[in-house]
């Protein structure tokens, strides 16, 4: 009877996600179970749950077993994604455990943004989802106030299971906003990598006093060390369960990790295969990987140009695996369909309600103006744009809760101005702060926006220029075609070296160039790194160089033609304009067959100095050729 207990608990936390309970109960089982069998389990579940003085639930048709089982055991893993957001919605409502029945039930239909499961939950459950949402506010505090925690620490003062975080990353990041990284460091965990062609295990440091010891899974065996290290597995990851020991003396550690089977999917931003059960999952980069060839995948919302269906790929010791890349496109609902073996998979793709706060260097073709320097600080001739991209209907007065929650200060003191909402679209609404008279600094200086409640605190030194004479019209046609170089030369990913993953792109789209036409394309980016001119580490994409071609002149102009960072461009002006106030306006070129590049029309006397200028101050490589493929 304990064992039905636990088997009927289990079933409804790893396996209730498609609203049937017994299917999945038969298959854990491994034979039918005749409906009076079902009924008898059913009665004795009840009666070993009242023997442990576990709660029955009762509804006007009668017991509800399955949500008995959630209560006692947590709200079931494919609910826990959306239940996160749950989570941070409450961060911002410090009463809403003292709601009405009817405010709660206004509030679930809300938050759960037409997922009827989520709000059946919240409402048919709603002690259990507050004491969750207590339980986790209480643990991001403890995690927050005390950084060398990890989610080892916190399984011995929690009640929190341990599959929430080996599950689903974003239970870290809600955690320990500021280094969600910290939390899952002692953990072992499966990573994919490209270059080269790899399936890894990523290893944990172990403690000094347990060295010397040994890794051990499979046949596969490896010294420890007192520092974080890799295990290469390949084809081995494919097995159906893991099981991966720490020998030390005369002890021996096990832990359990669920294998690639039948195949896998990789979340690239996050670094992490994630669970096939779950139904819905964020909207990031992806890849599917198998042992075999995937009978059937059908990708709605993904982009399908140079990323065919189970590609071939080789690990280093010759066995191989079929890979598909799944890059989302902009403004869609990527569906994602995978039927092998007779078997099908069906998950949908969907935007995290996440407040998010970025520092921009200036809106449209501002955007780019601006320098960084020694990769310490940015130099400006306006005062940056700092801007909050909030769900929408996340508060009732948002102008209100941005006043009382997000402050702007400038070195420690509080900044004058106020947040100012400039446009929306279908799922946020975008706020910036309008700078108020009196703030104009000449030297260096910290700009900084802390939200402390919602885990947002950052801050950015910054140098504001006297503005030059003669620039105003050289930068008007950027964004454009350029448009994917203008956001990844961002001081967040300038200053950062960290790059910008997909969702970065769309938020920084999204905020500085919302009329901007221009298709995000994902191909275009692979183009560029094709040619060695954008670096992509995981799901980040970084600028790994600019070249400029400079031609020889022709009726007293010499055109130089430009691909890369274009706020190098900025600087270059600014120092052509202390010599002559007649600059060229940059255009952007779309040729067929070719990714845009800039163009820019010096006159003959100005070739050199521009030249010089790139090569010393800004390590501009000067080729025959922008498009040399490496």
């Amino acid at each position: 009877p304990s064992s039905l207990l636990i088997l009927y608990g289990g079933v409804a936390f790893y396996e209730y996600y498609t609203g049937e309970f017994w299917p999945h109960f038969r298959e854990a089982i491994g034979h039918e179970l005749p409906s009076g069998q079902q009924q008898n389990c059913k009665d004795t579940f009840v009666s070993v749950a009242e023997k442990f003085n576990l709660k029955i639930r009762e509804r006007q048709i009668g017991t509800d077993y399955v949500g008995s089982a959630v209560h006692s055991i947590g709200i079931p893993i494919s609910l826990w994604d959306e239940f996160l957001e749950v989570c941070e919605w409450a961060l911002t409502i410090p009463d809403w455990s003292d709601f009405s029945d009817e405010q709660w039930d206004e509030f679930a239909t809300k938050r759960s943004l037409g997922r009827a499961r989520l709000k059946n939950f919240l409402v048919g459950n709603r002690n259990t989802a507050s004491d969750f949402i207590k339980e986790m506010h209480e643990a991001r505090e403890i995690l927050i106030k005390d950084r060398s925690l990890t989610i080892s620490d916190l399984k011995q003062a929690s009640l929190l299971r341990p599959e929430y975080f080996e599950e689903v990353p974003e239970t870290a990041e809600f955690l320990r906003p500021q280094d969600p990284e910290s939390l899952i460091k002692d953990r072992a965990r499966l990573v994919w990598d490209e270059d080269p062609v790899c399936i890894r295990l990523h290893l944990p440091a172990v403690p000094r006093d347990k060295l010397p010891a040994q890794w051990e899974i499979g046949t596969i065996t490896q010294d420890a060390a007192s520092t974080p290290d890799t295990l290469y597995l390949n084809s081995v990851a494919f097995d159906r369960s893991l099981v991966l020991q720490l020998k030390s003396g005369q002890q021996n550690e096990r832990c359990l990790l669920q294998g690639i089977f039948p195949w896998g999917l990789f979340n690239l931003e996050r670094k992490k295969f994630v669970n096939l059960r779950q139904q819905q999952l964020p909207i990031n980069s992806y890849l599917i990987i198998s042992p075999e060839p995937l009978d059937e995948i059908s990708r709605k919302g993904f982009e399908e140009e140079d990323c065919p269906t189970n590609e071939l790929y080789e690990f280093e010791d010759g066995t191989e695996c079929y890979v598909t890349y799944l890059y989302p496109l902009p403004d869609r609902r990527p569906r994602l369909s995978v039927n092998h073996k007779q078997k099908n998979w069906k998950i949908d793709f969907w935007n995290r309600s996440k407040i998010e706060a970025r520092i921009f260097a200036g809106e449209g073709n501002y955007a780019a103006n601006f320098n960084s320097f020694e990769g310490k600080y940015i130099k400006l001739e306006r005062l940056p744009l700092l801007c909050i991209s909030i769900p929408l209907a996340r508060f009732e007065n948002t102008e209100a809760a941005l006043r009382q929650k997000f402050q702007v200060r400038v070195e420690g003191k509080m900044a004058s101005g106020e947040w100012e909402k400039r446009h929306e679209d279908e799922n946020r609404e975008f706020y910036f702060w309008n700078w108020g008279t009196g703030l104009q600094p000449r030297k260096k200086v910290n700009v900084s926006v802390k939200a402390p409640e919602i885990g947002i605190e950052f801050d950015y030194p910054i140098e504001i220029l006297k503005i030059r004479d003669g620039m105003e019209n050289c930068f008007q046609n950027l964004p454009g075609g350029f448009l994917p170089w203008v956001l990844l030369a961002q001081p967040r990913s300038s200053v950062t070296k960290e790059g910008m993953n997909y969702g970065d792109l769309l938020l920084a789209k999204d905020a500085i160039t919302p009329d901007n036409p221009q298709k995000f394309s994902m191909p275009l980016l692979r183009k560029y790194a094709k040619f060695g001119l954008l670096r992509q580490n995981g799901a980040r994409w970084i600028i790994a160089e600019s070249r400029a071609v400079s031609e020889p002149p022709v009726e007293g102009k010499s055109n130089l033609r430009f691909c890369g960072n274009p706020s190098l461009l900025w600087g270059l002006f600014r120092y052509m304009s202390n010599k002559d106030s007649d600059l060229p306006v940059i255009e952007v070129i779309t040729k067929r067959g070719e990714p845009p590049y800039l163009l820019m029309k010096w006159k003959e006397e100005q070739r050199d100095t521009v030249k010089r200028y790139l090569e010393k101050h800004n390590r501009v490589s000067f080729v025959s050729n922008l498009w040399e493929e490496v």
